[in-house]
């Protein structure tokens, strides 16, 4: 009982100092980081099973906007409780099973010959539905689906492309500029030069997009513009991926990742934690809440953005730890399901970006 009204008090500063970031003391005693004896790719993987295991969410207690955070991290893996027992979130939504704010309706005929689009409304600040213009289908388009994959909803058959469809149809709706989301399915989707025209008969493209992103202020974007770091960051490396000039708006790009990946670096935390500020200026914190929620959306952008070479260096291996160690602190402690699942997303890629380079020939040339 004690620890756990210790660890409650620590997860509950930030209402004290939030909105405050406390810069480094040197005074501070750093806390230990997990066992080094015990390889990073044992530690991340034991962390992901544990966390995958442990905590459990329902369509009768949570929300779309919990559930598809938890795909985000797990992905076609990720299982949650339905009337039915319990079945992959996935295949639940695809098959047309219920969750408050998962609502596909039927959108505008589109394309040749025409159909339905799918589209999802908006429903910022609820924490149910989507809170940002394509949230839904970035991390569907995330986990792999085909754009021929169906979806089912209230005797309507639905597939991803409709969605895509719809979402570049629908762009002259997104008044907030915030394309972060919709440049995932794009370029998933997509190669880097694609171009559509949408319901206001002006031809959009790709790289319209990317340049508008750039010209945002990461600093006051959300979740201290990570999101817009991991859009651009997707894009150019499917640029990269099709042989195509880094040059123009993605040069630009380019310079951008670079400058954010350093900014992670020079305002790391000692204890190996990203600054409560994420990338932007010196913070720490003792709340165990927003040390992962920053730390998990730093890690989350590095694993897409960093080179190789990068991702092997003593700096990122301590903030993984640090990572893992506050997921281990925080295992019998009730999460917020956006800053838990980023976080164990961040791991997720992590780990998938360092079995890939482990795999590389000693010989080939590092990315």
């Amino acid at each position: 009982m004690i620890r756990q009204l210790s660890k409650l008090l620590i997860l509950s500063c930030a209402i004290v100092c939030s909105g405050c970031p406390l810069a480094n003391d040197p005074n501070e005693v750093v806390a230990p980081l997990p066992d080094s004896q015990e390889s990073l790719d044992a530690l991340v993987q034991r962390t992901l099973e544990q966390n995958h295991r442990n905590r459990r969410l329902s369509t009768e207690t949570h929300g779309a906007w919990q559930i598809l955070h938890g795909v985000l991290a797990y992905g076609k893996h990720f299982t949650i409780e339905t009337p039915q027992g319990e079945q992959p979130a996935l295949d639940y939504l695809l098959a047309g099973g219920k969750v408050r704010g998962f609502e596909p309706v039927p959108g505008d005929p589109l394309g040749q010959p025409p159909r339905p689009g799918l589209r999802m409304e908006m429903e910022p600040s609820t924490k149910i539905g989507q809170g940002h213009r394509d949230q839904w289908l970035a991390i569907f388009a995330q986990c792999g689906l085909p754009l021929e994959t169906e979806i089912h909803r209230d005797g309507h058959s639905f597939t991803i492309a409709d969605w895509l469809r719809q979402a570049e149809h629908d762009l002259p709706r997104n008044l907030e500029l915030e394309f972060s989301w919709s440049l995932i399915p794009l370029t998933t989707y997509h190669d880097t030069e694609h171009r559509w025209t949408a319901r206001d008969g002006v031809e959009y493209s790709t790289d319209q997009l990317l340049d508008s992103e750039l010209r945002q202020s990461i600093p006051t974007s959300v979740c201290g513009g990570t999101h817009r770091l991991i859009g651009i960051a997707m894009a150019l490396d499917k640029r990269r991926a099709e042989g195509k000039p880094i040059a123009g708006v993605w040069a630009d790009a380019d310079a951008r990742l670079k400058e954010a990946v350093e900014l992670a670096r020079e305002n790391q935390n000692p204890d190996g934690s990203y600054s409560v500020a994420y990338i932007h200026r010196p913070g720490w914190t003792r709340d165990l809440g927003e040390t992962l929620g920053t730390t998990g959306h730093v890690l989350e952008f590095l694993a897409f953005a960093a080179p190789d070479h990068t991702l092997q260096q003593p700096w990122v291996e301590r903030s993984v730890r640090r990572l893992c160690q506050v997921l281990e602190e925080c295992a019998d402690v009730d999460l917020e399901c956006g800053v838990l699942y980023h976080a164990l997303h961040g791991l997720q890629e992590f780990q998938s970006r360092q079995r890939s380079i482990d795999a590389i020939p000693a010989n080939a040339s590092d990315s």
